[in-house]
């Protein structure tokens, strides 16, 4: 059983990927904060978001570069977009039911 704090993060985690499809598959980590808090995440901070990003990496979903020592993009990867249309399930990310 997860707790709603979990439920929570794995609600924001699918979010930022199916972002990622609609913006062509990349954004800084700005802009993904910013359409966050647009998209119904606003108590989430920025370090949050950072978090979601990391685990976002570690399970394959996304790579990132960084531009100088400031500023991240991530790109999402095959198996990010999967998830993000919910052809396979990915732990701590929801199941997508979205049809894109």
């Amino acid at each position: 059983m997860t707790s709603f704090t979990d439920d929570w993060a794995a609600s924001r985690r699918v979010f930022v990927l199916r972002l990622l499809v609609e913006v062509k598959g990349e954004a800084n980590e700005s802009v993904i904060y910013k359409a966050a808090l647009r998209g119904g995440f606003s108590r989430d901070t920025r370090d949050t978001i950072r978090q979601d990003l990391d685990r976002l990496r570690q399970a394959a979903c996304v790579t990132e570069e960084w531009l100088g020592d400031s500023l991240r993009v991530v790109r999402i990867t095959e198996r990010g977009d999967d998830v993000a249309h919910g052809r396979i399930e990915v732990p701590g990310i929801e199941c997508s039911r979205w049809d894109r």
